[in-house]
């Protein structure tokens, strides 16, 4: 069984975004606008700000303040090394 899609969480625990494999097998990460608590999540929409493939620092949580980064993983730097050569 797939481990995707997945939360993608602030230390603290709030959801900020969702992690899906594209077709290709590329882990993305499904930004949303606002975190969320998970209680809240099923009686909430979220507002995806965008959707990222590659290197973004400093990601914010809403609630809590904290900071992630998301770092692409190894298939992505492979499609990207592909694109180049």
């Amino acid at each position: 069984m797939s481990e995707y899609p997945k939360a993608w969480r602030c230390p603290n625990g709030h959801n900020m975004g969702l992690v899906v494999r594209d077709g290709g097998g590329v882990r993305r990460l499904v930004l949303y606008r606002r975190s969320v608590d998970d209680e809240r999540l099923a009686t909430n929409e979220v507002d995806v700000m965008g959707v990222v493939e590659g290197y973004v620092a400093d990601i914010r949580c809403s609630i809590c303040g904290k900071i992630r980064t998301w770092v692409p993983g190894e298939e992505a730097m492979r499609r990207l090394l592909e694109r180049v050569g």
